[in-house]
């Protein structure tokens, strides 16, 4: 099973990638949509790409094929945490089957609700016992826990994977920008409570311009490659449509960034935003706040700020992944 997936000839090198998302978050499937492009430019040799829940499908032809020349990848994001547990025991199930070969966990923002998990616990036995891990986090914070949790890894400081991706591909035909697009998370990860979606909802009508709402999360799943390419070609043409954006998700942020599109952003309910935020805090058009107030004048701010974004200069902060894809 699966094995026609991989190359023919013994000599070319296999970049696997563990978990991609065939699922309706639509941040995910960003993610995995730029991890695929990246591998794709900077991995020399062939990149197998395996939804998640599924690398048990996979185990006995990679067992057959996979040498110390190549390499296994897992899903960046946010889940190496106890909110998300399947992620963490899928990814240690691959580790603990290939603890020699060399890999690496894509960006990553690390945050448990409890520090005593047994989840923790069990990904730090196992993380422990490879001997070639490299683990990559996408913030601060992040790099900090990370250092201390898994200290036989290697781990490094780089921006959110979905930073490095070219919207333009995704965008259809040449929008109009038109109105602004208001995108607040209703999870367990939100931290703006009911009175402060209202009041953002009043100050954004207030400015009399057409408002819309979206999010980037839907029910959908078993997402084939077209479908995941199809939704995330529908958002990222939202953000280029849009006069302006507020969000309080992550990647509602990185959207805007990406697509050029002004944007107010406020924190969830983790350090995931405030960290990823640091890496494009320079950007003009793009405004980090604490408070509901602020935001009449953060949108007067972003709005008339030029709006350009430097994709080539982002790239150069990857250069730690990029040599250890090599």
């Amino acid at each position: 099973m699966h094995g026609h997936e991989f190359p023919t000839s013994p000599d070319t090198r296999i970049c696997v990638l563990v978990g991609s998302a065939d699922y309706g978050n639509i941040g995910d499937i960003a993610i995995s949509e730029a991890q695929l492009a990246f591998l794709q430019d900077h991995f020399p040799g062939t990149v197998i790409d395996i939804i998640g829940m599924r690398f048990l499908e996979y185990r006995r032809v990679l067992e057959r094929r996979l040498t110390r020349r190549d390499v296994l990848c897992f899903q960046g994001g946010g889940n190496m945490n106890d909110l998300y547990p399947w992620f963490e025991y899928e990814r240690c199930e691959a580790l603990a089957t290939f603890p020699h070969i060399r890999s690496v966990i894509m960006p990553q923002t690390i945050h448990y609700r409890d520090w005593r998990s047994p989840l923790l616990h069990y990904s730090q036995k196992v993380y422990a016992r490879c001997t070639d891990l490299h683990i990559f986090a996408r913030e601060r914070r992040s790099e900090e826990l990370m250092k201390r949790t898994y200290p036989h890894a290697d781990v490094e400081l780089v921006p959110d994977i979905v930073l490095t991706l070219d919207p333009s591909p995704f965008i259809e035909g040449s929008p109009i920008r038109d109105g602004i697009t208001v995108i607040l998370r209703s999870d367990r990860e939100r931290s703006l409570d009911d009175q402060a979606r209202d009041r953002i909802e009043d100050i954004v009508r207030a400015r009399g311009m057409q408002v819309s709402h979206t999010d980037t999360a839907s029910s959908a799943n078993h997402l084939t490659a077209d479908d995941r390419r199809r939704i995330l070609g529908g958002m990222l043409t939202t953000f280029a449509s849009s006069q302006a954006v507020v969000t309080d998700r992550l990647h509602g942020m990185v959207f805007a960034a990406i697509t050029e599109t002004p944007c107010v952003v406020f924190a969830n309910n983790n350090h995931k935003i405030q960290g990823v935020y640091q890496w494009i805090k320079d950007l003009p058009y793009i405004r980090f706040v604490d408070d509901v107030d602020e935001l009449p004048d953060a949108l007067n701010a972003v709005m008339g700020a030029p709006a350009a974004y430097p994709r080539e200069r982002m790239l150069e902060h990857f250069r730690p992944l990029i040599e250890v894809l090599r």
